[in-house]
């Protein structure tokens, strides 16, 4: 079965999310290969001055997306941040779901579970209609 409408909109907005913090995450001096771990422990590599905000367009609805997913908890925030934030390998690929697991200290199946229930989230918060739909039938 293929996914549904407002599945691919959830992927659509998380990618575009993504690739806005992982702009701002590379200004900020982060490196591609510590990220995660700098990143929630709110430092980077690069001393002295930093970019204070990229600001993305209007048109990619960065500010309303992050707003709706600074509202899920810790570890769902953080399994997004692995899948959609981290820049590719050198190698020019992207990360495999085990690496983004063990960069989060996590099984890798823990981590899938939370990547599933982080999209399933933001999508009731994206679409809070039908997830009153879902429970009435």
């Amino acid at each position: 079965m293929g996914r549904s409408l407002e599945d691919s909109v959830v992927n659509s907005e998380l990618s575009r999310w993504g690739f806005w913090c992982g702009l701002q995450y590379a200004a900020e001096g982060y490196s591609p290969t510590n990220t995660l771990s700098q990143i929630f422990c709110g430092r980077s590599g690069r001393p002295g001055h930093k970019i204070l905000c990229i600001d993305p367009p209007e048109r990619t609805k960065f500010w309303q997306i992050n707003a709706r997913i600074l509202m899920l908890r810790r570890e769902l925030y953080e399994a997004l941040v692995a899948r959609y934030c981290l820049p590719m390998k050198a190698t020019g690929h992207p990360y495999y779901p085990s690496e983004l697991a063990e960069f989060l200290g996590i099984d890798p199946h823990v981590y899938a579970h939370r990547l599933a229930l982080a999209r399933r989230a933001y999508k009731g918060i994206l679409f809070p209609d039908l997830v009153l739909m879902k429970a009435v039938c």
